[in-house]
């Protein structure tokens, strides 16, 4: 008896996620928008990767773990015991005081907060949502888009949660990734962040 093997008409795409206990990061924030603005608070944040695309046939990894975890390690430090600010934000306004940076909300709350205890980010606000759109233009950054796309790597998806069973996530194709573009799409960074802004990569 023969057997015939049928040729498949797609192409597999695994699947392969990655958590850790060392994917967190303490930090403070408060979130603002037009006539509102949280109190100062903070989070114990922990961020979990899902990547997609081929089996490479000469390791047969999608990603390697390992290499996965350095990356993301690495973003989360840069991002630990720090507030986090959204240099971007329409309704805050951000200076530059030498060694703190002054913010000023909408309803006259101030803040002064040593330069060296903030994350200045290019988001519009710091929540859940904006910090995985940026965790992922950082991660790719971090890997470099080329070697991802030279394995095949068609989406990557980060979710950062707040608390447990309370998280944001953030997928997106690799197909037209910028790389230094602003995360979230948005006016020039406000004055104060200057050139202390912290790059999307």
């Amino acid at each position: 008896m023969d057997v015939q093997c049928v040729p498949c008409d797609y192409d597999p795409v695994f699947e392969v996620q990655v958590r850790s206990e060392r994917f967190k990061f303490n930090a403070s924030h408060f979130v603002a928008f037009r006539g509102f603005r949280e109190r100062l608070h903070g989070h114990n944040y922990t961020v979990g990767v899902r990547v997609f695309g081929p089996l490479s046939p000469d390791d047969g990894y999608v990603l390697d773990f390992g290499d996965v975890k350095k990356t993301v390690r690495g973003v989360c430090e840069t991002l630990n015991e720090r507030f986090l600010c959204p240099c971007r934000s329409d309704v805050l306004d951000i200076r530059d005081a030498g060694p703190n940076v002054e913010l000023t909300a909408e309803d006259g709350a101030f803040f002064s907060i040593p330069l060296g205890d903030c994350a200045m980010l290019p988001i519009v606000h710091s929540t859940a949502e904006e910090l995985a759109a940026m965790i992922w233009h950082k991660t790719i950054e971090a890997f470099g888009v080329d070697i991802l796309k030279k394995r095949g790597i068609t989406a990557i998806e980060i979710a950062v949660a707040e608390a447990p069973m309370q998280e944001a996530r953030y997928r997106r194709k690799l197909a037209g990734f910028a790389p230094g573009a602003a995360p979230i799409p948005a006016r020039a960074p406000n004055a104060g962040c200057g050139a202390n802004i912290t790059p999307a990569g």
